[in-house]
């Protein structure tokens, strides 16, 4: 549980690539003691990440790229989804790859979208506590409205890129 904490610490401090973050530890979550962090980069890719899953990444499009979930990460590829989950085979690191199929896809970014609602009406109710924040040229304020409005605007169709990386 330590380490855990230790890891949310450093992605506040050490995620510069995320130019304006903020982490929050939302009320009414329940037993889980998960803050959520949400960090922009310049061009306006966004990263959620609820605790140490699930993580969800999108590009500058607005469009899934990329996270962690049930212990695995996940990219999109053409469009669709693809789990990677690692083996060891003696020595050796595998990746083993499964595409998801639609049903996965639905469920996934249903649940995402679920995800991203529940931090929205946080926001927006003030049920939430602040653990940090890094902000470049704006307030902890206008950060806030920056990831409302970004949920807001893309929550309801959420889209999976066509390559994992951040410039889609």
């Amino acid at each position: 549980m330590a380490k855990q904490k230790q890891d949310k610490e450093d992605i506040l401090r050490e995620a510069t690539a995320l130019v304006n973050r903020v982490e929050l530890k939302l009320d009414g979550k329940g037993e889980s003691d998960d803050s959520v962090f949400v960090g922009f980069r310049r061009d306006g890719a966004v990263s959620f990440f609820y605790g140490a899953e699930p993580v969800y990444q999108f590009n500058n499009q607005h469009a899934f790229r990329r996270g962690y979930y049930q212990s695995t990460m996940l990219k999109a590829e053409q469009g669709k989804l693809v789990q990677l989950t690692r083996s060891r085979e003696g020595e050796q690191l595998i990746l083993l790859r499964r595409e998801y199929n639609e049903q996965q896809t639905v469920e996934f970014c249903e649940e995402m979208r679920q995800n991203l609602l529940n931090l929205l009406a946080a926001i927006r109710s003030e049920k939430y506590e602040l653990i940090g924040f890094v902000v470049e040229d704006n307030t902890v304020e206008q950060l806030l409205i920056q990831v409302s409005d970004w949920i807001e605007n893309h929550a309801g169709q959420i889209r999976v890129a066509n390559v994992p990386n951040v410039a889609g």
